[in-house]
């Protein structure tokens, strides 16, 4: 009974630990956090979430080549993330707008 109850919860740690953590979610954690006192430190922390973002969209859109549809999603979706980082800031959701906008 124990042998079967080791194996159960030796497969159940695998499955748990085997789960991949989105592209996008790594970059972003590897950001940090944003630092409200330093106002470099927060530019550095706000680049490279755009960089995160940016990089999420053009996986998505290389994943979806062949559906135009898709591929549009993959622009809204980055500017809904971008938008949502921006809150009330007038020039952030025109920069949202400029770089997540399909040509």
């Amino acid at each position: 009974m124990r042998t079967f109850f080791l194996f159960i919860t030796i497969g159940l740690l695998k499955s748990a630990m085997t789960r991949s953590i989105p592209k996008y979610d790594l970059c972003m954690e590897a950001c940090g956090e944003s630092p409200f006192d330093d106002l470099v430190e927060l530019t550095k922390v706000e680049a490279c979430r755009d960089v995160c973002n940016e990089e999420e969209k053009t996986r998505c859109i290389a994943k979806h080549q062949n559906n135009e549809q898709q591929k549009l999603k993959c622009w809204k979706d980055a500017l809904d993330r971008c938008i949502v980082r921006c809150g009330d800031d007038g020039n952030c959701l025109e920069m949202c707008r400029e770089f997540h906008t399909p040509e």
